[in-house]
């Protein structure tokens, strides 16, 4: 009767193991979205970028911009994924580069902070998704350069910036986008100026316009990857739901 007892109990254990194994399996990816820094006495970070990762059933938390590097390491260490969102033209003195007449809009506060935020992602060896400017922000933080201004620098027969533009993208087979959204191919929504020009190295390129633009990155080692397009704004905006997948499964998309 004791021995029954113990296997017994052993038994319960292991239940408790595997559904706690489940649990951990199931739950919850938290993902700190960075602070878009619209304003310097409010945090900001556009509705669609968090409603995406929420509806997909993770949950999103918007990290406030900080130069401490200690703070900002703490931050990054409460959540599993940095997101750095769409915004500005990136500063083209961060890849040594002079200023376009075509220049847009720049953010220097925020340029630092995404940095300061590479800088402690990249030690953690945490998932980074770069959406639009964060694809670009990524490239020239790992060395890489950019179009300024693609009508005048690299013009082509994709409109990649207007009312409703949208264009086919041609997604690399063997690349982790491909994996995560199970397509060699998408019709997506286009809303930049600016795009990938001299890849960073460690990086390929893995989606393009048929123009040849560069539509998403990824690094060949770390778990970073970014694109050019927006994939919130689809799913939540135009029930895409095919995009639901890199919302809901972001360590899949990121992790080589």
């Amino acid at each position: 009767m004791k021995r029954f007892c113990s296997g017994l109990a052993l038994v319960g254990l292991c239940a408790m193991i595997m559904c706690a194994h489940a649990d951990m399996l199931s739950a919850p990816v938290v993902v700190g979205i960075a602070d878009m820094c619209m304003a310097t006495n409010s945090v900001s970070v556009q509705t669609t970028y968090a409603a995406a990762f929420a509806r997909a059933g993770n949950t999103p938390l918007v990290l406030p911009a900080e130069t401490n590097r200690a703070v900002v390491a703490r931050m990054l260490a409460s959540v599993d994924v940095l997101l750095l969102c769409g915004g500005e033209d990136v500063d083209p003195s961060r890849y040594k580069t002079k200023p376009s007449p075509r220049l847009e809009e720049v953010n220097l506060r925020r340029d630092a902070w995404e940095f300061l935020l590479l800088d402690e992602a990249v030690k953690l060896r945490m998932p980074v998704i770069g959406i639009c400017r964060g694809c670009q922000l990524i490239n020239v933080y790992f060395g890489g350069t950019l179009w300024q201004d693609l009508p005048s620098e690299r013009p082509g027969e994709v409109v990649h910036r207007g009312k409703d533009a949208c264009h086919d993208v041609r997604i690399v087979a063997d690349s982790r986008l491909a994996r995560s959204l199970g397509l060699n191919s998408s019709r997506v929504n286009t809303i930049h100026h600016q795009a990938v020009r001299d890849l960073a190295p460690g990086f390929r390129a893995v989606a393009f316009a048929a123009d040849g633009v560069v539509e998403a990155i990824e690094s060949d080692a770390l778990p970073v990857v970014g694109v050019q397009f927006h994939p919130e704004k689809l799913f939540i905006l135009k029930d895409r739901d095919e995009f639901r997948l890199l919302f809901a499964d972001p360590l899949k998309w990121a992790r080589p």
